[in-house]
């Protein structure tokens, strides 16, 4: 996840990252492979990998707005251009805890709909 707010990652590598985030979290708690196990990332305040991601890149971005190095601006610029997915950019200007808080109720309505 060090890596994941320049990476451009496929559907299907996602989604086999999740696949292994979710076997993790199934053999911790005796879960069979078909059972899904999103309620329970989301009782113990944990995201999947997509929200993880999101959330991670969200991050990114914002410290690299709010340094003052004229080189990591000019990767702003650079990854604002061509890397930041709309959610990111929705979240980029305001607080950290907000930005967390809109991530978390991303995947809140993921897991209930």
């Amino acid at each position: 996840m060090y890596a994941a707010p320049v990476l451009s990652l496929s559907n299907r590598q996602m989604d086999e990252h999740g696949a292994c985030w979710n076997s993790v979290i199934r053999h911790i708690f005796g879960y069979s492979r078909s059972e899904s196990v999103k309620e329970v990332l989301l009782g113990l305040g944990r995201l999947n990998v997509k929200h993880l991601v999101m959330l991670r890149k969200a991050q990114f971005y914002k410290h690299l707005w709010l340094s003052s190095n004229m080189i990591l601006s000019n990767v702003l610029s650079f990854v604002l251009l061509f890397h930041c997915e709309k959610n990111c950019m929705l979240k980029l200007f305001s607080d950290v805890s907000d930005t967390e808080e809109f991530v978390f109720g991303q995947f809140y309505a993921y897991v209930n709909r």
